[in-house]
């Protein structure tokens, strides 16, 4: 009986990991939800411009 209920458990912790990770993908993928860390745009922007901290003179160009 106790192997029933232990087998069970492990089941519902697997199944509910999966549904949650479904969800969570689901709501990043629809823009509802966010991760922490650098914006897409301002990672766009520092690969294309490799000189983007030059300095001339005391002024610095960004």
């Amino acid at each position: 009986m106790l192997r029933d209920v232990g087998r069970r458990l492990i089941w519902f912790l697997i199944g509910s990991t999966i549904y949650a990770t479904f969800i969570g993908y689901t709501l990043f993928k629809a823009g509802l939800i966010s991760l922490p860390g650098i914006p897409k745009s301002q990672g766009a922007m520092s690969n294309k411009h490799p000189n983007r901290n030059r300095r001339v003179g005391r002024i610095r160009i960004t």
